[in-house]
């Protein structure tokens, strides 16, 4: 199972390790949420306990593989006992979990993960997110969110995260009036006068 993970993320040298490994420097976060994740086991490298939670078939199979269990083992980079959890379901119904019980919400190419799992994001907690299906651009337009940086993918080794000129990064090119509903229909994220990998909003 082992070979998905390859296929989609370590062979075309898109783990997003670098990320991962910034947000822990930054943040220090303890519990990750991961909606939309399908077999990208990256954050468990750098995170102890992370949940998983993806409806896509063979995903159960691929989380419960000890091949998967010991590559994660043999190259997580903490001492502490790995927590994984994953939950083979849409994210958009009820997940069985804690409420605000979240330091992080991963989004990557997963849809509006911060709109449907917002409720279990603590305060002060943050979600990261790009823009491809438009999940960055639906945060921007909740009062709950706040921007509060962007990150750049320069190698798959190293991310910047910076803060600087936020409001730069949410001026749409064209002049044409966006509603929750229009990205909805879209599944496309806004095309910004500049642009990121990625967002961080902190929920207020």
């Amino acid at each position: 199972m082992l070979n998905l993970y390859e296929k989609y993320h370590s062979k075309k040298e898109y783990t997003s390790v670098g990320l991962f490994r910034e947000i822990r420097k930054k943040f220090n976060p303890e519990m990750i949420l991961y909606p939309g994740c399908y077999v990208h086991i990256t954050p468990s490298l750098i995170f102890p306990d992370v949940v998983y939670v993806d409806s896509f078939r063979n995903t159960q199979k691929f989380y419960e593989s000890s091949q998967v269990k010991e590559f994660i083992e043999k190259n997580k980079e903490y001492s502490e006992k790995t927590n994984l959890k994953f939950y083979h379901q849409d994210y958009n119904k009820d997940i069985p979990e804690n409420l605000e019980s979240f330091d992080v919400i991963i989004s990557q190419y997963g849809g509006f993960v911060g709109k449907a799992v917002k409720k279990y994001l603590k305060k002060g907690g943050i979600l990261v997110c790009n823009n491809s299906h438009g999940d960055a651009s639906m945060a921007s337009m909740d009062p709950e969110y706040e921007l509060i940086a962007i990150y750049n993918r320069r190698t798959d080794e190293k991310f910047g995260i910076s803060s600087k000129g936020l409001k730069e990064y949410v001026i749409p090119k064209k002049k044409v009036k966006i509603t929750k509903e229009s990205l909805e229909k879209a599944m496309k994220g806004t095309s910004y006068t500049k642009s990121s990998s990625g967002y961080i909003f902190r929920k207020k």
